[in-house]
């Protein structure tokens, strides 16, 4: 893990299940739905404190940012979700540092 930003793996405590968009090749065949990919553990990162307070309240209402492990596989046409509440990536998943250690995801809650 990449320790100088202050991720620690042992903060993963949720489990985040990565969801393909409707239309994705799945067994030869499109989905119909948004069908299940993979479920890896992650870090529920709340805003806080001066974060919270310096950014405009109102538009983080919803929002959430979680840390995985770095995976290639994962993209901004994704959802994903987190204890039964379904979120969609509001960027590209950012590869902290460039060192493939450690993803962090900034979502939105789908309403």
């Amino acid at each position: 893990m990449n320790y100088r930003n202050n991720n620690n793996a042992g903060r993963m405590n949720k489990r985040a299940t990565f969801l393909n968009p409707p239309g994705t090749i799945t067994n030869g065949w499109a989905s119909t739905d948004w069908s299940e990919y993979k479920t890896v553990w992650a870090e529920l990162k709340t805003a806080k404190g001066y974060k919270l307070f310096s950014s405009d309240a109102t538009q983080w209402q919803g929002k959430c940012v979680i840390g995985i492990r770095y995976r290639n596989d994962i993209h901004e046409k994704m959802r994903v979700r987190i204890a039964g509440q379904t979120y969609e990536m509001d960027s590209p998943p950012v590869n902290d540092n460039g060192d493939n250690q450690w993803l962090t995801i900034f979502l939105r809650e789908v309403l």
